[in-house]
């Protein structure tokens, strides 16, 4: 049976695994069995197994695909060939190369020699020690070779070598942003408000050991080296600096959900997105109010809403994480549908945490039942199960409308409406500028000429979700003494 050896290519250099086993996994987190320091990769991405000379790769449900020469993976695995071209992430490019074993060495010879035959006693004196010599050396090497591998080779297992000559030219693709389209379905309920008014800030919960936000760089800015003011919190800045602020930090989190792509948001959106962020800033108070009771949720204040978000913090992020979709997409959907609480329900209908309706709840595995209500709940009411249905629901959606950077705000955005309702109003938005992206934005930005439904309740979803992840991220920018919800794994 000949050798898999695959070659890799990516942003650190090039190299050679050979893969000895049934199983070999790629990915970014500490369940594959080689890591790549590839933003675009899932934590675990593709696996490839062997049965004899039958060799397949399997997608484990990654956020951008798996794809051998350039075609995406089958569900049920793509048979792998000597000389195939594997595409994982944004710049991680494999090769399979199969190659005979190498003829075992022969067995060695055992030879008498009498010292006679020698010719002197000293001659077979001498032999011994030098044969113990020469394999204290190849023992020696032997071990400087794997103790380099371990410590250079950045994988699992001490098979990896980094060689090579491997041919790297062949090219390398953006994310997959696959096209989006229509189903007749309305499905996940919402309860969109734009949140109560509180009154003044003032810093809440306390994880002292936070790092220190204040001084660094604003990420995205176009001013090279701005920052925010050392000392001042959001709510200290002046109109320029917070909108400034605003822009930024919402280009990082479009960073984050949309596979370290980004495109610049325009001003109509982060007025939006801004209006919202100042509605959650303003419930930033020293008298705490953790009232999840019908309406009460609008009356939490922030630091509460933010506790209830930390507590819930590590199933979410386990669930998302496990169906490849960014973690803060979970923690901000349950933030603008419930701000966290677990069993909320809309006057529509729709309940949960996550503001599952009946049909939608059970379609992504939910045991839900009709009159199901906080007072006699269903499965959409129990926290775990919930976070694992919705990160099922959102696969689903990306896996229509795209994993791209433009494309996880509209899935998001359908999470609310619908892909029917989104897609044709997309296609209402396209049709007066083709020229134009197909964006969340660009529907924000001819949202005169759609459905009234968009204009009252939809338009409002994605900056609404923006404006959760930027105080729910960035904590300590606003008075309150946290770290970012998406680092509460445990």
């Amino acid at each position: 049976m000949d050798e898999l050896i695959i070659s890799y290519s990516d942003e650190n250099g090039t190299g050679e695994i050979l893969v000895d086993g049934e199983r070999y996994s790629f990915g970014r987190g500490s369940d594959a069995d080689h890591r790549f320091d590839d933003s675009g990769l899932s934590r675990l991405h593709a696996t490839i197994y062997r049965e004899g000379d039958r060799i397949w790769i399997v997608d484990e449900n990654s956020s951008n695909g798996t794809f051998v020469n350039d075609r995406r993976t089958e569900p049920a695995g793509t048979p792998l060939r000597d000389g195939d071209r594997i595409r994982i992430g944004h710049f991680t490019n494999l090769k399979v190369s199969l190659r005979p074993k190498a003829a075992a060495a022969p067995a060695a010879v055992s030879t008498t020699v009498s010292s006679e035959a020698s010719g002197a006693e000293e001659g077979s004196g001498f032999l011994i020690p030098a044969l113990i010599l020469g394999f204290a050396v190849l023992v020696i090497g032997v071990s400087a070779v794997f103790i380099g591998v371990k410590v250079l080779g950045g994988g699992k297992t001490p098979n990896v070598v980094t060689d090579t000559g491997y041919d790297d030219s062949f090219p390398t693709d953006p994310a997959d942003d696959t096209a989006g389209n229509d189903s007749n379905k309305n499905d996940a309920g919402n309860q969109n408000s734009n949140g109560a008014n509180g009154t003044d800030p003032t810093p809440g919960v306390g994880d002292s050991a936070t790092p220190d936000l204040y001084a660094t760089p604003f990420p995205g800015s176009s001013t090279p080296g701005q920052s925010l003011p050392v000392g001042k919190t959001y709510q200290q800045m002046s109109e320029a600096e917070k909108n400034q602020y605003v822009k930024s930090k919402a280009e990082v989190v479009s960073r984050v959900i949309g596979n370290s792509g980004s495109e610049s948001i325009p001003p109509e959106a982060v007025a939006k997105i801004r209006s919202f962020l100042d509605s959650y800033v303003s419930r930033i108070r020293s008298a705490k109010n953790n009232d999840c009771s019908g309406g009460g949720w609008l009356r939490s204040d922030m630091t509460s809403v933010l506790g209830r978000a930390k507590a819930n913090a590590p199933f979410i992020i386990h669930a998302f994480n496990d169906k490849g979709i960014d973690p803060q997409v979970g923690l901000y959907l349950a933030m603008i549908e419930s701000e966290h609480c677990e069993c909320l329900q809309s006057y529509t209908g729709p309940l949960g945490m996550f503001q599952f309706t009946q049909a939608t709840g059970k379609r992504y595995g939910l045991d839900t039942r009709s009159g199901a209500s906080p007072s006699n709940p269903d499965e959409r009411c129990e926290k775990e199960p919930a976070a694992k249905a919705a990160a099922g629901y959102m696969k689903a959606l990306t896996g229509r409308i795209g994993t791209g950077p433009l494309s996880i705000p509209l899935a998001i955005a359908s999470y609310n409406s619908g892909e029917g309702g989104l897609g044709k109003n997309l296609r209402t938005a396209l049709e007066a500028n083709e020229s134009q992206d197909r964006s969340f934005w660009t529907l924000v930005a001819n949202s005169d000429k759609l459905a009234e439904q968009f204009q009252r309740e939809n338009i409002k979803y994605v900056p609404k979700f923006f404006a959760a992840a930027i105080i729910g991220e960035n904590p300590r920018d606003f008075g309150i003494d946290m770290l970012p919800l998406s680092l509460y794994t445990r």
